[in-house]
């Protein structure tokens, strides 16, 4: 195909209708590909959905560059989380409602490269090693039925990009509470880092999941040490630009005795934090992982529970082709 643009939208499947629960494949485009932009989209249940109910509809999310893992994750909000904080901006609701039986969704993209359109970091065209798109679906929750699915690609032709943005998904459980490590992978450079907590302050209670948490690199920490969790969240909010999707917030109504501020204005969100090392999409911040002895996730357990971490590493595309 001739292109006559310098990047190039493309769709790839439109009102896709799942007949079942399954595994669903698409391949993507052979010339370097700056991002994949999916829509979830389906008709309001009772239960009156949110953006994570909304996301779960997806169970897992999955790019392959021929044999190479480029994105994982098996919870489809984690990856809206975190690309949104890669583009800077909140996801695009459709319709947002509640009322049951309208249909209502969310768009969002996965970016190989930032800031979005990056002719130096995107993933490398490839005849030989294949891209494609892999996303487990739940074609119905208690939240949405009747799933569809949009999605598109964003080319970049002619481009020859230095290196691309993996992303991974990990599930961990704190044995106990108190001071303790998750050793990280050491192939790749660590741009950002997500946290995504059971528990975080609520009623009458500060205690979270990660009450504080730190980088180390071999022994040494790096960017964060003991930083606490409302800090953590703060820095994953303050680059997402205007007051972002709010839902099933109650505003204060002093006639009836409620006052202060409005509640649950984060909702989906409040769940989540955020180590940086990407600050204005410039590599020189990035964490040294790569090559180094050992790295770990340092981090104060204030309740032995579940907790993710996501995270977005710099790949040389040298690397890509060779599969590792």
């Amino acid at each position: 195909m001739v292109y006559t643009s310098p990047f190039f939208k493309r769709g790839v499947v439109q009102d896709y209708t799942p007949a079942q629960d399954g595994t669903y494949e698409w391949e993507l485009s052979d010339s370097p590909l700056a991002a994949v932009w999916i829509t979830i989209k389906g008709d309001v249940d009772t239960s009156h959905p949110c953006i994570n109910n909304m996301a779960d509809l997806i169970t897992s999310l999955d790019v392959w560059h021929g044999a190479f893992n480029v994105v994982h994750y098996s919870h489809t909000i984690d990856a809206l989380v975190m690309n949104c904080k890669l583009k800077g901006h909140w996801p695009y609701l459709v319709n947002s409602t509640q009322t049951d039986g309208e249909v209502s969704g969310v768009t969002f993209p996965v970016l190989f490269g930032a800031p979005y359109l990056n002719l130096n970091m995107a993933l490398p065209g490839s005849h030989s090693n294949r891209k494609r798109l892999v996303l487990g679906i739940d074609i119905d929750n208690s939240y949405m039925d009747g799933v569809k699915l949009d999605i598109a690609e964003v080319i970049l032709p002619g481009a020859s990009p230095v290196g691309c943005i993996k992303q991974e998904e990990l599930d961990v459980t704190a044995p106990s509470t108190g001071d303790l490590d998750v050793w990280l992978q050491r192939n790749w450079d660590l741009l950002k880092l997500d946290i995504w907590g059971t528990t975080i302050p609520h009623s009458t209670s500060f205690t979270s999941t990660i009450e504080r948490a730190g980088l180390e690199i071999d022994d040494v920490y790096f960017g964060y040490e003991g930083v606490p969790w409302e800090i953590l969240h703060g820095e994953l909010m303050d680059e997402l630009e205007g007051s972002g999707p709010v839902e099933d917030h109650i505003h204060a109504d002093p006639s009836s005795g409620s006052t202060g501020l409005p509640t649950q204005l984060e909702h989906w969100i409040a769940n989540y934090a955020e180590f940086d090392f990407f600050y204005q999409y410039d590599l020189k911040w990035r964490a040294p992982l790569k090559d180094c002895s050992t790295a770990k996730f340092k981090y104060n357990c204030g309740a032995a529970e579940a907790f993710r971490l996501s995270t977005a590493s710099y790949v040389l595309n040298s690397q890509l082709e060779r599969g590792f």
